[in-house]
Order: structure tokens, then C-alpha cells, then sequence
């Protein structure tokens, strides 16, 4: 056998790496906290704050008639809410040296991105102004020894079901009735609970959970619905609320947000305000003489507003 033999020892490739121009996928958070606030579109050009307007009930006529008088009478009495628009918006700046060298579309990539980026934006808005809310309280059964508790079959349906109730909130979903399928059991007409994917295990210990493998029917599920307890079905994200704990363990607490209809409203300026913008090489104009500076962005008016705190409840616990 030859001893003089060429290896890439002598002679290496070139270009030693192969590029897959196949970018890979990234993961994305799943946005829940604007699924179910009333949808409001405010129209171009009428100003940038939009009023809701809630009559209270009037008090029970229990006082019987005297026959020939008049009764008083009751007055209407209105609750108005107000909620102004903001713009929000960002944008990637690309220079043509990138454009030329690199392999990617970049901006085709830097829009995917941004169409992502503001998605998320809109979501944690939202997920902010629910945890704002004035009606909360903290689970108290659990057995971690924190404060608040981990979440317990209790906690959830007489600090948030029965309250809920008891201010005449609407349940989102009616009943599932029980089918053939196998291991499937009827789900309760339920109010959904949005929270954070840490406490899967937490949800999956409470009394009775029931997953959506379990759900008769699957048509109505939810793309990020983990199952539900009770009168409540959970959804659940990575973009949930997490507040750094005060308590004497130092643990995070985590918002719950359980939701009744109308409890809060999105609001945007008109129909189709979000725009996608791209401004190509040289657009610029005399501020880019030598076309080397492209940009692609977005925008949008948005506001969302708590529209009835007895509607909903943040029930916050501790992780067990």
C-alpha cells in the first residue's frame, strides 16, 4: 500500500461547514390573554378614546300597591368606563452589506419575526391589565406551607367559582355531555382559567382534573387547553403572569386569571390598523444616498380596558 497517502490532514476543504439554508424552527409562546375580551373596533378619525357605559340593577319591588297611590318610582343609575388607544410598534434596520452577504432573506425573516414580536407584545399587554385587576385573593388550602398555597380543588371553587357565581358572571362554555368514547367523561359549562405552564403538575393534582385526552367531544378545545377542574377549564402559556414572591420561602407567586363573559374588552383604532412596513434599499431618499439602508416594521393602536371586575378573579398561589 502506498505510504504517501493525500488525507484532509494535507488537503481540508475549503469551506468546512455546510449551511441548511432551512432555518430552524424556534419556539413560540402560546397567546391566550386576548382570546376572550369583548373585541371593539374604534372608528377612524373619532377620537382616541372609546366609552362603555353599564346600568345597574334597579332594587325588587317588594312593597305592595296601595290602591290609588303612586309608588316613587327609581332613578336609572349608569356606570361609564373609558379607554384610550396607544400605538405601538417596532422595526429591524438592515444595511445592504447583510443583504448581499448573507445567506438568508433577511428580511423576510426579520417580518416573520416582527409579526411574531408584536403578537406577543399585544398578548402581554393584555396579560398586564388583567392582572390589575381589583378583585383577587390568594389560595389559602394547600399544604406547601407557603402563602399563598399551591392551588387545591377548594381554593379554585369557592374563591373563584362560587364568587363568580355569586356576582351573576356568565360561564364561557356549556355542558359536554358524556360520549362512547373511551375514558371520556362530561365536562361542566365552565369559566376558563388562564395560567402559567409551571403549574401543570399543580392543575394535574387538583381533585377531579380532568385532561382534554379525557373531553367527550373535541371539536370546542382550545389550542393551548390542558384540561379542567370542575367548573373551570385551564389554559396555559410561558407568557403567564409571575410575580417574585415575598413571602418567608422567597417563592414566585402566579396569577390565575378565571373568567366570566365581559369581563374585559380589546380595543383597537378601526379595523385593520396594524400595519406591516417595509421600506426597501434607497427609499430613504437623500437621507440614503448610496441606497444602503432597508427597514422592515410594524405598528397599531391598541387598548384594552377591565370592563367589570366582579367578572373575573386572579386567584394567585405558590408552586407546590
Amino acid at each position: 500500500m502506498a505510504e504517501n497517502l493525500t488525507t484532509t490532514t494535507q488537503v481540508d476543504p475549503a469551506v468546512a461547514i455546510f449551511y441548511d439554508r432551512v432555518l430552524l424552527k424556534r419556539g413560540k409562546p402560546k397567546l391566550i390573554h386576548t382570546i376572550f375580551g369583548q373585541k371593539k373596533n374604534l372608528g377612524s378619525k373619532k377620537g382616541n378614546t372609546m366609552k362603555f357605559r353599564r346600568y345597574s340593577a334597579l332594587t325588587v319591588a317588594t312593597t305592595p300597591l296601595s290602591e290609588g297611590v303612586t309608588p316613587p318610582g327609581q332613578q336609572l343609575s349608569k356606570t361609564d368606563l373609558l379607554a384610550q388607544v396607544s400605538q405601538y410598534g417596532d422595526y429591524v434596520h438592515v444595511t445592504d452589506v447583510v443583504d448581499m452577504t448573507v445567506e438568508d432573506p433577511v428580511l423576510t425573516v426579520a417580518n416573520e419575526e416582527l409579526g411574531d414580536q408584536m403578537g406577543r407584545t399585544i398578548d402581554v399587554i393584555v396579560r398586564d391589565i388583567l392582572a390589575a385587576t381589583a378583585s383577587t385573593d390568594d389560595c389559602d388550602l394547600g399544604t406547601n406551607g407557603d402563602t399563598p398555597t399551591e392551588l387545591t380543588k377548594n381554593d379554585i371553587d369557592t374563591k373563584a367559582v362560587q364568587v363568580l357565581l355569586g356576582n351573576n358572571a356568565e360561564m364561557h362554555t356549556s355542558l359536554v355531555r358524556a360520549s362512547s368514547g373511551q375514558g371520556t367523561s362530561p365536562i361542566r359549562p365552565a369559566f376558563w382559567g388562564l395560567s402559567e405552564i409551571d403549574l401543570i403538575d399543580d392543575l394535574e393534582a387538583v381533585s377531579g382534573f380532568k385532561s382534554t385526552a379525557q373531553y367527550p367531544a373535541q371539536s370546542g378545545v382550545l389550542d393551548a387547553e390542558w384540561g379542567a377542574t370542575g367548573n373551570v377549564r385551564w389554559l396555559v402559556t410561558t407568557e403567564g403572569y409571575v410575580s417574585a414572591g415575598t413571602s418567608t420561602l422567597s417563592a414566585d407567586e402566579y396569577f390565575n386569571f378565571i373568567l366570566g363573559k365581559n369581563a374585559y374588552g380589546i380595543i383597537d383604532l378601526d379595523a385593520g390598523n396594524v400595519k406591516s412596513i417595509v421600506k426597501a434599499f434607497g427609499s430613504g431618499g437623500t437621507s440614503d444616498p448610496l441606497n444602503q439602508r432597508a427597514t422592515a416594521g410594524w405598528k397599531a393602536f391598541f387598548v384594552a380596558r377591565i370592563l367589570n371586575d366582579n367578572f373575573m378573579l386572579n386567584l394567585k398561589c405558590t408552586h407546590s
